[in-house]
């Protein structure tokens, strides 16, 4: 459905299947993010960090938003959903980031995800997020705007915002439209 490569990384995006050569971990909504080297099994987060040449680490969404990363030494994948947001995990993504290497080079991709066209929200999300939209007296919430927000603040200049809200597009699977257990699978790996 959709990748990217540079010369020493790539991030692809395309539906989940069962992949062994893919690292995902058990995503459970939080602001864990992992430093990885090696494949490892039965990890509970939202976030893999490595700079493995050739190890592919991935995360699976079906709503929330995906967001890779790109750099010179260094690739990412994070599985952000409003309480993975709420907590801070693309913030605490590009803190252990930049500890590694240096933001400016850094490439995002903002993956699809529920939008502000259908993803309506509590009041109580005014508290917490910018990106949020009134209408008909409800509250919408943008949640890969708000990850883009994010992502700029932290000086991100470089990023790919694939801008199709899941929830009103019916090629992509969304758990709160259909129910469904069928996701999208976000990947990264240095290739050089």
């Amino acid at each position: 459905m959709f990748s990217f490569q540079t010369q020493r990384a790539r991030i692809v995006l395309k539906p989940y299947e069962e992949d062994k050569d893919v690292l995902t971990l058990k995503q459970v909504h939080s602001s864990k993010v992992f430093l990885l080297e090696d494949l490892v099994e039965s990890l509970e987060g939202d976030g893999i960090i490595t700079q493995k040449k050739g190890l592919k680490i991935g995360v699976k969404t079906a709503d929330c938003v995906p967001v890779a990363f790109l750099g010179k030494e260094t690739v990412a994948v994070i599985h952000a959903g409003w309480r993975g947001i709420k907590e801070g995990i693309v913030e605490k993504t590009l803190q252990m980031l930049s500890s590694l290497e240096g933001l400016e080079d850094f490439f995002a991709f903002v993956g699809p995800s529920a939008k502000a066209c259908c993803y309506e929200v509590g009041e109580e999300f005014r508290e917490h997020f910018v990106s949020l939209h009134l209408r008909n007296q409800k509250t919408y919430m943008d949640t890969q705007g708000e990850v883009i927000l994010r992502l700029k603040k932290y000086g991100i200049k470089r990023l790919f915002q694939y801008g199709v809200c899941t929830v009103c597009h019916h090629s992509l699977p969304s758990y709160r439209r259909d129910k469904t257990q069928k996701r999208m699978l976000t990947f990264a790996e240095i290739i050089a």
